[in-house]
């Protein structure tokens, strides 16, 4: 393994390449610090031909020991990755709404979707977390009502006594507990849940579903036809298409829809490996309107020489761990470990030890999949994307 291509999809992030060629280069400083192998990320640059592609080159040197006789000989290796960006931050920005009616408006929407759709009692059957974390705005937002009835109760309570010249103190301290309590409420489920993003995410997602996203079909099928070109120059040995968050939906469709450019790309030479990390899929395939996904995701239980891997935490409640997206979607597979899922164990990252890192909240421990790890074996993110080993070597996952 000398050269490898990486093809990164983000999740809905208005940020664009720079925050993520910062995080990465952050990340593997802090992985080369914790392990023997070097991590040499370099400036990010523009992609020839594709204006809408940023990349980085990624050089992973490993430490290789072996003997000889009496002798211990020690030598290196070395991998040369691309990493590409291929961006899709404007769109999300062009729905990244700013007014909290829009906001509203989105959210009762969706949510009114996903409930007549049946969408809403399937995914409560396949995971609870993610279930709350997905209403979490919704449920919010109806809790609103009886808390404003409730200040409004108190107001007039305040304005009542002091035109009656009675004392105004109980219902000065009804009013001023309420608006306490209303405040602590919404800073809290704003830090915990990071319900704005949650919200602008699960609007999308509907808006997908029905649809409604005509610039971002666009835009998958320009990043499936670079995939093909990349994966037909047999320049590398492996090729890892890289989602993260509902970039995992982006992941998906991008190689199915270059699988459909081309047949046969999965034996055109490179290693072909689709890595999903905190992966969100049935938020879409559930939609019945979302036909055309769900063939996608056919296209991939097809594949028998593509390698698919998912890291899910438990702990992650944006997610849908050990949920297999074929299933979810009712897709056969015709082979086993299709893809793998796995866990990163962020539990064992969060635990008392010389390596504890601090307690994270729900939007922190999402993002922890493209972060340096204290505990590289049991999930190393740089490895996986610069390494040594494809992504079939490293978890044994033969083709066919």
């Amino acid at each position: 393994m000398r050269r490898r291509h990486v093809f990164y999809v983000s999740g809905f992030d208005p940020n664009g390449p720079s925050r993520y060629h910062r995080l990465y280069l952050d990340g593997a400083r802090q992985q080369s610090a914790l392990g023997e192998a070097g991590i040499e990320v370099g400036p990010r640059k523009r992609v020839q031909g594709d204006p809408e592609t940023m990349a980085w080159q990624v050089r992973y040197s490993s430490h290789r020991h072996a003997t000889a006789g009496d002798a211990r000989v020690e030598s290196v290796d070395t991998v040369e990755t691309d990493y590409a960006f291929p961006r899709w931050d404007t769109i999300i920005r062009a729905y990244w709404w700013p007014g909290h009616w829009l906001q509203v408006k989105d959210l009762l929407a969706t949510s009114w979707q996903y409930l007549v759709s049946g969408a809403f009692r399937t995914i409560y059957g396949q995971g609870w977390a993610p279930f709350v974390t997905l209403f979490a705005p919704f449920m919010l937002l109806v809790l609103m009502l009886p808390g404003a009835l409730a200040l409004l109760a108190a107001g007039g309570a305040v304005a009542q006594a002091w035109r009656a010249g009675t004392s105004t103190a109980l219902p000065l301290l009804t009013l001023g507990l309420l608006v306490v309590a209303a405040l602590v409420w919404a800073y809290w489920a704003r830090r915990y849940w990071h319900t704005q993003w949650v919200l602008r995410s699960y609007a999308f997602v509907g808006r997908m579903g029905r649809q409604r996203v005509p610039e971002l079909e666009a835009r998958l099928d320009a990043m499936a036809a670079s995939l093909v070109r990349r994966v037909q120059q047999n320049r590398d040995d492996e090729v890892l298409v890289v989602g993260h968050s509902l970039g995992t939906i982006m992941a998906a469709s991008v190689l199915a829809r270059a699988l459909r450019l081309d047949p046969q790309l999965a034996q055109r030479g490179p290693a072909l490996g689709l890595l999903t990390l905190g992966h969100c899929l049935p938020l879409l395939s559930n939609l019945p309107a979302a036909a055309g996904f769900r063939d996608e995701l056919a296209e991939l239980a097809r594949c028998r020489d593509l390698c698919w891997v998912d890291f899910s935490d438990p702990l992650d409640d944006y997610a849908f761990p050990g949920i297999d997206p074929f299933e979810a979607a009712g897709i056969a597979v015709p082979r086993p470990d299709h893809p793998q899922l796995r866990s990163p164990d962020f539990a064992a990252v969060m635990a008392a030890g010389p390596h504890q890192v601090p307690h994270m909240n729900l939007h922190q421990i999402h993002q922890q999949y493209l972060w340096a790890s204290p505990l590289p074996k049991h999930y190393d993110y740089f490895a996986m994307t610069a390494g040594p080993l494809t992504l079939a070597a490293r978890f044994g996952a033969a083709a066919g």
